[in-house]
């Protein structure tokens, strides 16, 4: 990065974007000629945020409804998405309206023509709970599927007329392990008083099974059966014959070793040494510990030979089912250890108790091959990295031959036996079923239960479809279309793992182009032909699944949203690869992309799957050509307490990510509140802000939604500037990278976006040495991650194609194809690589030259943007190491805007240098509505700005109108102190719950100081007045006279004459009071509001009689309480134009 030195021509430079310019300048109204400053000024609906809106187990009412909406458009949301929940909430109102009721019905009804009269946009999600599609309408038939199969040795020969086993029918994620939802260990609803009995059956669990194929296939020759061996413990007994029956559903209890960093231990031992290669583990539906296997020849000395890696590398095991394969050894003792089970996210938060053992369903060695955690490969859980996984290479003797497989399935009889003519030698005969995964609607109402659809299957989800919207078409007018409910919205993907369906081979043929059928023991996790080719068959199996699930889930509900006049948000997948798809594709298959991001402390680390999310959201947007980037937002955890966040706690989360594309916020959450008199109310359990009617701030939360609406206004202008397209690979599951750095990093100062196979082999095109999509998307380099050492036939050719027109990638030589298809074109695929990286090695040579493009290898992205010439986007100095300046681009027909924020609680004053010559810089501040000139300077093709931003502020620099000189001076502000405005203060407290009188208070402190309890606790609005005798030397100069408060919480309104000034909602609490200030007496009030928790804790204290309500109890009596009021120092000061020096 080039030098940028402060000191340099600082006289000619100085400019601050502060509160003390930003206020002197006018807003920009009345811009009609100028639809950018208009737009800036007052944004349209399209800006504004919208709200989740969460029906809490029928906890509804029409009253509710109107009010909540009627807040909605005065706080100035944009729209509202509804969801129909029970998160263990309690009912409160009479009368529960069920999901799907005629009473349901007539209230979506209500509610789509309060959001016409309202000009709300409405979304309606997808079903009951918020995941994902389902509902009671789905039959078994159609509901989501997993493969099983049986197994039954036979030799031969011999005529084989037996019954084959029927594999499981069990509703589960694996085999006969039954389904297990993690919503069942919530505790029972524990809010206010009045509350009718609570309890919610679980739901039906139906057994289903049908056959896919029947083969048999010849039993590899190294294939040995073990006997069963003695089994000790650290601690308990357990049955051996348990341990490696195959049932996955009966365990046995291992108790946690009783010494806190010593492992729980299993210990098999055979009578003499066997030959093992690998392992199966089933611990229940539970994240497997940290562990490993252990073996030894004299059960002393012992060796690891495979590691049980727990949760960094099981990212969705509902079945806790995995085999660890490993090269064959040979040993007597075979050594289990287990660290401490592994705890939930929340599970400390809401009080679940530390497990006391561990319960194994299975632990077994085999002699024979078996595909390493095939049970993942296979679809049946997530790892983030399959490469990391490949089968260990088996011995030739120990594979089975796929020449070798028999397909018997037009020999099974309706009754289950078979009639086979067995050939010479020991074979197998595996009957491969589907049954069904048990999952269903969670955290649905009971009336909204319902199995999920299948996700596989384009004629099962048109079914579900129709059970979902008809019902909102009936009656006089249907609710569906623009100005009523005009948007459906799929939450992430909650819905665990799908693997199966009718027509999977049939697919997997057509999709994938050879026939699966010799291959089908490797989905019972055997070896075929070779450890490699195993693991390529799977990868085209994940890769089917990827794509059916694209075409006949996400695409599928577009079209028919399409067809009814909607539109279609989706969190496609969702964070941290939840199931088997391709991230960027599915979020390419809805309208509106969207991600998620949850609050955090500004101290805390961004969370690595949350910001690969919403990038992930935001290339989908810029690759496959949608304008609005969507995020749920600020979602928070059980750790924060219950309405006990405000805006100034969540401003500079929302700049980091409107840095990484989000330019459309969807508040997590507003619950519906049925009730026009309780408060604080209804909540979505601990989680969500709780920005609902019933805030104490609920009527100032304008301010605060403007800020997003304007910026959000901005960041939908044009399209987005990136010069580096990142291909994140054309496996599945594949989403962003998470968990780790980008492999190659991407260097500061450069925007990117994620591409992925689709559009790179549909969309890219090269012009002028860039490579472009029809989006407008326009990148200078290509880079394929170190990690991506096998690419397909069809991609490699595209890459040729597209060096060969003058792009230039940056990516290691790969090795071979990933899956087994185009295996008859091997040597075509030699061919194009060789000619691709010709003579470069990545160490000794690290460019080839091909066509008019090169390819790059073995070089950094800062080296690879260097030999292109490709100067940084936008640059800053940095005057302390800790630093943060975020900054994105976007680029369109008037002109170009940057956003940069400072992430930093402190004033940051730095230089920006923007990759931008000729246009004049302008400050447009998104807090105020303003926009000033710039002070600035070009250098070297660069326009350089000097910027001072206040704790976590933020600015849009804008380039518009063309520069008439490369250097110009704006003078800058100089504020001095003229008064400071001590006590006594005559404190007042509004109307509200157990509102206290009136005191005198000779100095500001919080009211948590007070020994009185009603202003102790005291949650809601207070006024604080007094006189103030203006000097009249004060307006003398022109000065801006501002107001400056100190700290405040959370909210001041300030009336000057009993003129209302400004609305102040995050530091610094300074309001320019020029206009309403007056020489001699003036009247000064400030009307603070502080949040929640106070009054819940108050209510909590022994003895209190509560005023609140309150459908949980977040507090207990000795939470710490919030510091609340008008805090100071309280001074007036003068803001006036510097003069030259």
């Amino acid at each position: 990065m080039m030098p940028l030195l402060l000191s340099r021509r600082r006289s000619a430079i100085a400019i601050a974007v502060s509160t003390a310019l930003a206020g002197a300048l006018a807003p920009t109204g009345g811009a009609s000629a100028d639809p950018l400053k208009q737009g800036f000024h007052a944004p349209p609906d399209s800006a504004k945020p919208r709200a989740w809106w969460h029906w809490l187990n029928g906890n509804v009412s029409q009253p509710g409804i109107k009010l909540d909406l009627e807040w909605m458009k005065r706080a100035g949301l944009g729209g509202f998405q509804v969801f129909d929940v029970d998160l263990v909430t309690a009912q409160y109102v009479d009368q529960r309206v069920s999901y799907q009721s005629p009473e349901w019905l007539e209230a979506m009804r209500f509610t789509a023509a309060e959001a016409e009269r309202l000009g709300l946009e409405m979304t309606v999600s997808a079903s009951s709970g918020w995941s994902e599609t389902g509902g009671p309408w789905v039959r078994p038939a159609q509901a989501m599927k997993k493969y099983v199969w049986s197994e039954t040795r036979v030799d031969g020969p011999r005529r084989f007329t037996g019954k084959i086993q029927v594999p499981p029918s069990v509703s589960g994620p694996f085999q006969n392990v039954p389904f297990h939802s993690g919503f069942a260990k919530l505790p029972p609803p524990d809010g206010s008083p009045g509350a009718k009995p609570y309890s919610k059956a679980a739901p039906p669990m139906p057994t289903f099974y049908a056959d896919a194929a029947v083969i048999a296939y010849r039993l590899p020759d190294g294939a040995q059966q073990l006997n069963l061996p003695l089994v000790t413990t650290s601690g308990g007994t357990l049955d051996a014959a348990l341990l490696v029956d195959g049932d996955f559903a009966t365990s046995q209890k291992l108790p946690v070793a009783a010494q806190e960093g010593e492992p729980a231990w299993i210990q098999l031992a055979y009578p003499s040494p066997v030959r093992a290669q690998s392992v199966t583990l089933a611990l229940g539906p539970v994240t497997h510990p940290p562990g490993a296997l252990k073996v030894s020849s004299d059960g002393v000395h012992f060796t690891d030979v495979a590691a049980v890696p727990g949760p960094a590398h099981d990212l969705s095991s509902k079945s806790g089912v995995h085999t660890y394969a490993f090269p064959e050894v040979k040993a007597r003792y075979f050594r289990l250890e287990l660290g401490a089970p592994v705890r939930g996210p929340y599970d400390d938060s809401i009080g679940i108790p530390k497990a006391t053992h561990h319960n194994v369903a299975e632990f077994s060695v085999s002699a024979a091959a078996r595909v390493h955690r095939f049970e993942e490969k296979a679809g049946f859980a997530i790892v983030p990295e399959y490469d990391s996984i490949r089968t260990p290479a088996v011995p030739a003797d120990m594979a089975i031959s796929g020449e070798s497989v028999v397909d018997l399935t037009g020999k099974l009889r309706a009754d289950g036996t078979l009639d086979w003519e067995v050939p010479t030698g020991r074979w197998s005969i595996l009957r491969l079923g589907y049954s069904l995964t048990g999952q269903h609607t969670i955290p649905a109402t009971a009336e909204g239960v319902g199995l999920e659809v299948d996700k596989l299957n384009r004629t099962h989800v048109e079914a579900f479809m129709d059970g979902l919207l008809k019902p909102l078409q009936q009656g006089s007018s249907s609710t569906l279309g623009p100005h009523r409910i005009s948007h459906l919205l799929l939450d992430s993907w909650e819905a665990n793992q799908q693997n199966w369906t009718e027509q999977m081979l049939p697919e997997f043929r057509k999709r994938r182009g050879y026939d699966a059928l010799p291959w089908l023991p490797v989905l019972a996790g055997h070896v075929v032909n070779s450890a490699e080719a195993s693991d390529r068959f799977l990868w085209d199996f994940r890769r089917t699944i990827a794509d059916l699930l694209a075409d006949n889930h996400y695409s599928a509900i577009g079209e028919i949203a399409q067809r009814h006049g909607m539109k279609l948000y989706g969190e496609a997948m969702g964070v941290g690869l939840p199931t088997v798809g391709d991230g960027l594709q599915l979020k390419g298959r809805v309208d509106v992309p969207m991600g998620e991001f949850w609050d955090r402390r500004p101290d805390e680390k961004p969370v690595p799957n949350q910001v690969s999310d919403i990038r992930e959201a935001a290339s989908a947007a810029h690759i496959y050509g949608k304008n609005i980037v969507a995020a749920e937002s600020f979602t928070a955890t059980p750790a924060f307490g219950a309405w006990s966040r405000a805006p100034r706690d969540l401003k500079w989360l929302a700049d980091e990510y409107m840095a990484m594309g989000v330019n459309r916020f969807v508040i997590h959450t507003s619950a519906h509140q049925p009730f026009t008199d309780r408060k604080p109310g209804v909540s979505l359990w601990r989680f969500g802000q709780n920005f609902t009617r019933n805030e104490t701030w609920a009527e100032l939360a304008n301010p605060w939604t403007t800020y997003l609406s304007r910026a959000s206004f901005m960041l939908q202008q044009g399209r987005a500037v990136n010069d580096i397209a990142y291909f994140y690979g054309e496996g599945a599951p594949v989403a962003a990278p998470f968990g780790e750095p980008d492999r190659p990093g991407i260097p500061a100062g450069y925007g990117y976006d994620y591409v992925n196979a689709e559009v790179l082999l549909e969309k890219m095109q090269v012009r002028d040495g860039r490579i472009e999509l029809p989006s407008g998307a326009s990148y200078g380099l290509l880079v394929l991650p170190g990690t991506t050492d096998r690419v397909s036939l069809p991609v490699l050719r595209k890459l040729r194609d597209l060096v060969a027109a003058g792009a230039v990638i940056l990516a290691p030589k790969p090795v071979g194809m990933p899956g087994l298809a185009d295996q008859e074109q091997a040597d075509e695929w030699t061919a194009i690589a060789n000619g691709l990286w010709g003579g470069a090695d990545g160490r000794t040579v690290t460019e080839h030259r091909y066509g008019k493009g090169r390819v790059l290898w073995g070089v950094t992205v800062a080296d690879a943007l260097e030999r292109i010439a490709l100067a940084p986007d936008f640059e800053f100095s940095r005057p302390r190491a800790d630093t943060r300046i975020l900054a994105t681009h976007r680029t369109g027909k008037d002109g170009d805007i940057y956003f940069v924020a400072n992430q930093q609680l402190r004033e940051v004053s730095f230089e920006a240098s923007f990759r931008i010559a000729g246009k004049r810089p302008e400050l447009w501040d998104a807090e105020r509505g303003t926009q000033a000139p710039a002070s600035y300077r070009t250098e070297d093709g660069r326009t350089i700005v000097s910027l001072a931003l206040p704790a976590h502020g933020s600015v849009f620099v804008v380039f518009r109108e063309p520069a008439s000189t490369p250097l110009a001076t704006v003078p800058a502000q100089q504020t001095r102190e003229l008064a400071q405005v001590t006590g006594p203060w005559a404190l007042s407290f509004g109307p509200g719950l157990a509102a206290p009188a009136g005191i005198t208070l000779p100095s500001l402190s919080s009211w948590t100081a007070s020994s009185t309890p009603a202003i102790k606790y005291y949650s809601g609005t207070a006024s604080y007045k007094r006189k103030l005798r203006a000097d009249p030397a004060w307006f003398r100069q022109g000065a801006a006279l501002k107001l400056d408060l100190g700290d405040v919480r959370e909210f001041a309104e300030v009336f000057v004459n009993g003129k209302r000034v400004d609305t102040l909602w995050r530091p610094p609490f300074v309001a320019d009071v020029t206009c309403a200030l007056k020489p001699g007496v003036n009247e000064l009030e400030v009307r603070v509001t502080n949040l929640w928790p106070n009054r819940l804790i108050g209510d909590a204290q022994p003895g209190a009689v509560p005023v609140t309500f309150a459908t949980i109890k977040p507090y207990p009596p000795n939470a710490p309480l919030l510091p609340s009021g008008l805090l100071g120092p309280v001074r007036i000061t003068a803001s006036t134009t510097k003069q030259g020096d």
